[in-house]
């Protein structure tokens, strides 16, 4: 009961404090009508108890409408940094202000009541969220569940202390003929690794590839308009485009695929491509070089480099100390200090997996996390990414970005892509 009271306090939320400031508004005018009334002679106002009765029923209504703000009913109607969400919000709220004006101008002319200009205000604000509601919901995936996959690989950019990602939203759009329908929408995404919080984001397309780090910054190839550059890792702005770069390097004007199967990117930044001309160059240092050998580099953008021999090995401990764990999978590259991460399963069918960091020479869990699960993974591709900063384990799982202290488990943030802000983590399983 004691937590109902914390609903009409103000707090960090803005769009909580801007509706909490609205309600109090509205009471504290009928409160002063009533007032007003029961001064002047022979006016017929409000008794006691009518009045009592109307503050009773607007103080349910109010609790309502600000614990659905707390929740993700509301969430829809906040501005996210998913471009042509952030659009359409804009042109709701820019209708919304212009009707608001118009009417308040009419209003004062008319030299009408304040009760009913705020009266016609509050049917603009119910009308436009009914309309403005069906219009996210049909273009957005409003109040839907949708998927939310990693569409790039995760790029840590350790001198900006910022992890970067191509993110695809995925919403249902129905089925036809037996297959299930859905839209896509893309966005590059750098999350601020010590604050939890989003740094900048972009708009990004299906054929946008953003293939890793260098020199020159994080390199993007995009297919369909047939261009390449490279974007500052700290603001997310064009650094460099491509008629630049190729006047360092002039053997590849004209010569440049735009297919993302032609790059590979190393650890260390350097880029190895398969040019138009059939001659496989790398870049590194600011030196471009010419090699038949390089094809076998980029053969490990497909195959990697010697992953299938960890994978085996790793399943072998999995099977011989932790054959209890439900669906059981070592994630490949987490080996560390004779311990590995591992993903399993609590029980069958569940929204969660656990994610646990375990000795890989004797049946000992170190610490374990629950994760949001999402069924909808492509297949093919593990539902958790997992990348490395210091002294943390960051897991990338149903849209969600976990950092995690790798020597006992505990969750700094949690991040959630599709709304780009952090959670509470007390509402962090």
């Amino acid at each position: 009961m004691v937590d109902l009271f914390h609903y009409w306090l103000f707090n960090d939320d803005a769009v909580h404090n801007v509706i909490l400031t609205l309600i109090y508004i509205w009471i504290l005018i009928n409160i002063g009508k009533w007032a007003v009334d029961k001064i002047i002679p022979d006016k017929q106002g409000k008794s006691f108890w009518a009045l009592a009765g109307f503050l009773l029923v607007h103080a349910g209504l109010g609790t309502l409408l600000l614990w659905l703000l707390g929740g993700d009913f509301f969430q829809d109607w906040t501005f996210t940094g998913w471009f042509w969400h952030d659009v359409t919000l804009w042109i709701l709220v820019g209708l919304f202000v212009a009707l608001c004006t118009l009417f308040l101008v009419r209003g004062i002319r008319r030299l009408s009541s304040i009760k009913k200009v705020i009266s016609m205000i509050i049917f603009l604000l119910v009308g436009e969220f009914i309309v403005g509601s069906f219009v996210m919901t049909v273009f957005h995936g409003a109040g839907r569940s949708v998927t939310m996959n990693l569409d790039s690989p995760t790029i840590v950019a350790e001198d900006a202390n910022l992890a970067i990602n191509k993110i695809r939203m995925k919403i249902p759009n129905g089925h036809e003929n037996g297959i299930s329908l859905s839209v896509s929408r893309f966005e590059i995404i750098a999350v601020d690794l010590e604050s939890g919080e989003r740094e900048w984001s972009r708009k990004s397309s299906w054929q946008e590839y953003v293939l890793g780090l260098t020199d020159d910054g994080v390199m993007v190839v995009n297919g369909k308009a047939e261009e390449l550059y490279f974007l500052d890792p700290a603001t997310g702005e064009v650094r460099l485009e491509e008629e630049d770069w190729t006047e360092t390097y002039p053997e590849l004007a004209d010569n440049l695929s735009y297919e993302q199967a032609d790059y590979y990117l190393d650890e260390g930044g350097s880029i190895y491509l398969y040019a138009l001309n059939s001659k496989y160059y790398r870049i590194a240092d600011g030196r471009m070089t010419e090699d038949p050998a390089y094809g076998k580099e980029l053969q490990k953008g497909f195959f990697g480099d010697g992953e299938n021999g960890e994978a085996e090995e790793a399943q072998q401990i999995v099977q011989k100390l932790y054959p209890d764990l439900l669906e059981a999978q070592p994630i490949i590259g987490t080996n560390k200090d004779g311990s590995m991460l591992l993903m399993y399963k609590e029980k069958r069918n569940q929204d969660q997996m656990m994610i646990a960091r375990v000795s890989t020479g004797e049946s000992r869990v170190s610490w374990k996390l629950a994760v949001d699960y999402d069924h909808q993974e492509i297949p093919g591709e593990s539902p958790v990414g997992v990348f490395f900063t210091e002294d943390a384990a960051c897991i990338q799982a149903a849209g969600k970005l976990y950092k995690v202290s790798e020597q006992d488990g505990t969750v700094d943030f949690v991040y959630q892509y599709r709304w780009n802000k952090k959670e509470d983590i007390m509402e962090t399983p």
